[in-house]
């Protein structure tokens, strides 16, 4: 694999006409697009990843009132890492665009080298539901 699959992955999935979900967790449903890149790039690990911090998010997410959040992992060089979740929004009365909820680093990342984004949407107030889709399907 390598960036080109990557990119193709992102550029084939516009939005999706069924969604996902692992049978253990209710609280997160995913595209298409997510399932493509998890076959793909053998990456079924990060859906999981994300309901391991499931909890933190909708603990943000009821301290501020926004649903919507940006995963972002980043790949090096030695194949080491991080997976970042973050949201937009005012601390202190400033804004900011990029507020830290989620920094976990990975020492092995079996992805190609490349800066990955991905969206985090509140889909479902009751109960508090999200949905993990790739950026070209928002």
């Amino acid at each position: 694999m390598n960036t080109a699959t990557v990119k193709e992955i992102y550029s084939r999935n516009y939005g999706s006409e069924k969604f996902y979900k692992r049978s253990y967790c209710n609280s997160l449903i995913y595209t298409e697009g997510i399932m493509d890149f998890q076959e793909t790039l053998n990456a079924t690990w990060l859906v999981d990843n994300i309901i391991y911090h499931l909890p933190k998010i909708i603990e943000t997410y009821k301290a501020v009132d926004d649903g919507f959040f940006v995963v972002k992992i980043k790949v090096k060089n030695d194949s080491s890492g991080y997976i970042e979740i973050y949201r937009e929004g005012y601390v202190n009365g400033e804004y900011n665009e990029h507020i830290t909820v989620i920094k976990q680093k990975l020492p092995y990342i079996d992805l190609p080298i490349y800066d990955y984004k991905f969206y985090l949407i509140l889909s479902n107030l009751q109960p508090i539901m999200f949905t993990f889709l790739l950026t070209s399907e928002y």
